[in-house]
Formats: C-alpha cells, structure tokens, sequence
C-alpha cells in the first residue's frame, strides 16, 4: 500500500470502504464507521501477545 498526501478534506461512502476493504483488508469490515477485524487465540497469554503486538 503507497500513503498518498492528502490535499483537500475527503469523505467518502460505506459503499466504496467496503470495496476497498475487500480488496486491501478482506478479514476487514466496516461497522459503525470503524474498520474492524476479529482475530480468535488460543488464549489469554496468546490474546495479550496478539494486543501487545498491535499496540507495538
């Protein structure tokens, strides 16, 4: 993925996030405005490494 410089306020529709999320993050979608993902572990210890991990 290339970050590109954002040169006016953009906005865009559920419609066309929901396609790019299934092309850039298919375990992704979209609810409430806010790109979600479930990941399951075996675990608490594996849950809090998957968190520590993302909040690395």
């Amino acid at each position: 993925m290339k970050w590109r410089e954002r040169k006016q306020k953009e906005t865009s529709t559920d419609e066309a996030n929901e396609t790019r999320l299934k092309t850039e993050l298919p375990d992704g979608y979209l609810e409430n405005g806010w790109i979600r993902r479930k990941y399951k572990t075996s675990g608490w210890k594996s849950a809090l490494m998957v968190v520590n991990t993302a909040g690395h």
